[in-house]
């Protein structure tokens, strides 16, 4: 890409002006308009991060042995060392080194002067330093990364008075296939060498970074698409996608849904989601099962596509299947006003039995108990307080049975207008009640015919509704509100309520002879209370996920502290209360890590570990000493709260567990020099 050289401050009465507006901006904590526009963002977004103006050194936070692993599975740092490599120091001016950064800042390879690299690594401007702009302020690869475009910083523009002596111009370096910012390219010397067009050199050895990466994408296309060719022969009636690391489908065979189609632009969504799984597919080394955001739900394996350590790619087996419980596709239809809700389509349920989050004794209880239903015919009573699930055992039961071919309708009695429910339920002929549709109307019965009904909030029937309904169960046929004539109908019954059915019927609300008809096999839903620590978290996590893929944000993990908070609220609403809660969470945390300070304030005192309980040091402890890291540690034992502890360092709550991260650390219950 052309550069323009701009004017900078490279004599030595421009410095002084430099060094005179750096010097004004720390005493008055505001930055002159004087300064040239980049720096001048630089410089703020420095003093936001609070960094210290004085600091002697960067800190490190790649020992040799995490750089070598870096080299052996990042493209980036292979195809980087490949051009740093094959230019020497001559090319870049003599007294020069060229660097290479990872999109966190880290230095992961140096090359050229001796004498130059030998002075930078007093500041440790060398492997394993990290030079990202929060950290160590204005610098060259740390703002070019930062503000994602060339950036040349000379002398005194440099926001910490140790790296005054140098100059150095970076390029942020694309990956050619997601766009995305793969790391930084810089060029570094003594402030007398900056030249205006160092930054253009910079450049022409970013692109061709960035021209060695898209070939090997290329090739690594081709292995993907002979690994796709090798597995037709294995699933030869199964439709087969190869997709390349960004989760573009590049190729196809067998009957694949469009989405998959290779002939088309893979969906956004769809791309993520199999990005995402070619990920971790290669990072497990075997196939992973997920489910693809594609209309009813669609189930896939994808197996992972390796060049050497690197995964490349992956082939994708799809089938069809209902989506996953709790994990529902995005544009499902609100319920209409009536309180009726209908499935996508006949047959089409959004919630399958095998995957009900949960491992507790109480929810394997249910679900033994629900398969044992589904094989059967019988009528079914599903029993739990509000938000336990009980639509979810309803639409597992339809889904895991023989009817599962025909309708699904769900029916909340609760919300039917007392005076409509018969007709809503049973229908109506033309002119039975005024405002009657001419025509007539079919009711519910007769729409779930060959399939399944479920009847929420079953006790909340009027009385001659019961009646009615007792006619249904006993003799299979149903009679139009205004007819003579009966109707035969074949429907399976599921019925459901929240309410104590013992003294419903005690209390004359529910028919005893109508619950003795739905009593036949009965499912007792336990509360999210009841279910236990595991099913807690593992239900926390997944609607975390989910809710992070319907708001397109990173997938926040929880911190103990607000692990132990989610165990000990009560969940008066159940897992309702707790899927809407991770949320709000999702929606409203300002980092990738949720703590109870994320919670609404009825959460937040919960737990008995206090908050800043939260990082493990995980690196060597033989490791050579670190005094930013251990300064951090420091930090964060002796304060109350994270919060507490980002206030005194100067930063946010997520630049300090990003700063924790970098050094190695990570959340935990205790603080220690060793792995957990």
């Amino acid at each position: 890409m052309p550069f323009q050289p701009e004017h900078l401050p490279i004599d030595r009465d421009s410095q002084r002006a430099v060094e005179r507006r750096w010097r004004a901006t720390l005493t008055a904590g505001m930055v002159p308009e004087a300064v040239r526009p980049v720096v001048r963002d630089s410089w703020i977004r420095s003093l936001d991060a609070a960094v210290a103006p004085a600091l002697a050194q960067a800190p490190l936070v790649l020992d040799d042995a995490a750089l070598s692993r870096l080299r052996e599975t990042s493209d980036w740092v292979a195809s980087a060392e490949q051009v740093l490599d094959s230019h020497d120091a001559c090319e870049v001016g003599d007294g020069h080194v060229l660097t290479v950064f990872d999109p966190a800042g880290r230095m992961l390879a140096s090359r050229g002067h001796p004498g130059v690299l030998e002075g930078l690594a007093e500041i440790n401007f060398r492997p394993g330093g990290l030079w990202s702009e929060d950290v160590v302020g204005t610098n060259g690869p740390g703002t070019a990364l930062a503000s994602g475009r060339p950036v040349h910083i000379v002398g005194a523009e440099h926001f910490c008075e140790r790296w005054h002596p140098w100059h150095c111009a970076a390029v942020p370096v694309r990956d050619p296939a997601t766009g995305a910012i793969a790391g930084a390219l810089d060029i570094s010397g003594r402030r007398e060498s900056a030249h205006p067009h160092t930054l253009a050199l910079a450049g022409t050895l970013a692109a061709a970074i960035e021209q060695l990466l898209a070939a090997n994408d290329a090739q690594r296309r081709v292995i993907v698409l002979r690994a796709l060719a090798a597995m037709v022969s294995r699933w030869p009636s199964d439709g087969l996608a190869a997709v390349d690391r960004t989760g573009a489908v590049m190729g196809g065979a067998g009957p694949l849904p469009h989405a998959l189609q290779p002939a088309i632009e893979t969906p956004a969504p769809l791309r993520r989601v199999l990005a995402d799984a070619v990920r971790h597919a290669a990072t497990s080394g075997g196939p992973i099962a997920v489910r693809l955001p594609i209309g009813d739900g669609i189930r896939a394996v994808v197996h992972p596509v390796l060049d050497g350590p690197r995964g490349v790619g992956g082939c994708v087996v799809v089938e069809r299947a209902p989506v996953l419980v709790g994990r529902p596709t995005r544009d499902v239809p609100p319920p209409p006003k009536s309180g009726v809700r209908r499935a996508t389509r006949p047959g089409a349920t959004r919630y399958s039995l095998d995957d009900v989050v949960g491992r507790s004794p109480v929810v394997t209880d249910a679900l033994r108990m629900a398969r044992a239903a589904a094989s059967s015919a019988l009528p079914v009573l599903v029993v739990g307080e509000s938000g336990t699930g009980k639509e979810v055992i309803a639409q597992g039961i339809h889904a895991a049975s023989a009817r599962a071919g025909g309708p699904f309708v769900a029916v909340n009695c609760a919300a039917l207008p007392r005076d409509l429910i018969e007709s809503e339920l049973f229908g109506y002929v033309g002119g039975a009640f005024s405002g009657a549709r001419r025509e007539g109307q079919l009711g519910k019965f007769e729409a779930a015919e060959g399939g399944t009904i479920f009847l929420d909030e079953i006790a909340e029937l009027s009385p001659s509704a019961q009646a009615s309904l007792l006619r249904v169960l006993q003799e299979g046929e149903v009679t139009r509100v205004g007819s003579a004539y009966a109707h035969p109908v074949d429907v399976r019954v599921i019925a459901a309520t929240n309410r104590d059915i013992a003294q419903s019927v005690a209390s004359g609300q529910l028919r005893q002879d109508l619950y003795y008809r739905l009593n036949v096999l009965t499912i007792p839903l336990p509360t999210l209370r009841e279910r236990g620590p595991l099913d807690i978290e593992l239900l926390a996590m997944e609607f975390l996920r989910s809710a992070a893929v319907d708001l397109d944000r990173p997938v926040p993990t929880l911190a103990p502290g607000a692990l132990e908070a989610l165990v000990q609220h009560p969940w008066p609403g159940n897992v309702r209360e707790l899927k809407n809660l991770m949320r709000r969470t999702v929606a409203l945390a300002d980092g990738e890590i949720v703590t109870r300070a994320d919670f609404p304030p009825q959460l937040r005192g919960l737990g008995a570990a206090p908050e800043l309980a939260v990082a493990i040091p995980v690196a060597d402890a033989s490791a050579p000493a670190d005094p930013a890291r251990d300064h951090l540690i420091a930090v964060v034992r002796s304060a109350t709260t994270m919060i507490e502890a980002a206030q005194r360092l100067g930063v946010t709550r997520s630049t300090l567990y990003r700063r924790m991260a970098q050094h190695g650390l990570r959340p935990g219950r205790a603080l220690n020099d060793g792995p957990d």
